[in-house]
């Protein structure tokens, strides 16, 4: 949203995917620290009465694959994502543009592809009926849990591609 003529027709989308970003990034955050409460506790409890949190490793395991796809649209849509530049340095602003672009569709796919192998991986699981060793928690809900997360930085990554939307600022105590 660097030109102004850009703003009404980009900014609807692009405040909807920033601010559904944003939201997620903080659930993200949430399920970590809240994961990190956990650890602690079971680490107490295991350490003073040998009695640690049953199946930690497996809320540990299922919270930080949640976690992690809750933070993909955040760093796509705020260009957070690690590129290398030394080979665009001295290119023109619009080349550069232009390949953000591609490699924004190239993001977009890739997405794509593990979103849609997550949910047949999904269904399969579910089918099977598997569940975690210790807790018997159904492993397919933790599947279903991280599709959010990838459908929201798929539809992101795709519309930066297209130039429907642009690059956000961080947020910093929003």
């Amino acid at each position: 949203m660097n030109q102004p003529e850009q703003a009404e027709s980009k900014g609807r989308l692009h405040d909807a995917l920033h601010t559904a970003s944003v939201n997620f990034a903080y659930a993200g955050g949430a399920i970590v620290a809240g994961i990190g409460i956990m650890s602690a506790i079971s680490i107490i409890g295991r350490a003073l009465w040998s009695k640690p949190i049953t199946g930690d490793f497996e809320l540990v395991e299922i919270g930080i694959a949640v976690a992690g796809s809750l933070f993909l649209a955040y760093c796509q849509i705020t260009a957070g994502n690690i590129f290398v530049d030394i080979f665009t340095i001295r290119a023109s602003d619009k080349s550069k543009a232009q390949m953000d672009k591609l490699g924004a569709l190239l993001m977009g796919a890739m997405f794509a592809l593990v979103g849609w192998r997550t949910f047949v991986g999904c269904l399969e699981i579910r089918h099977s009926g598997e569940t975690s060793m210790l807790m018997g928690f159904p492993i397919w809900v933790g599947y279903a849990c991280v599709l959010p997360g990838i459908a929201l930085a798929t539809i992101t990554a795709l519309a930066q591609g297209f130039g429907l939307i642009g690059v956000s600022e961080r947020v910093s105590n929003e």
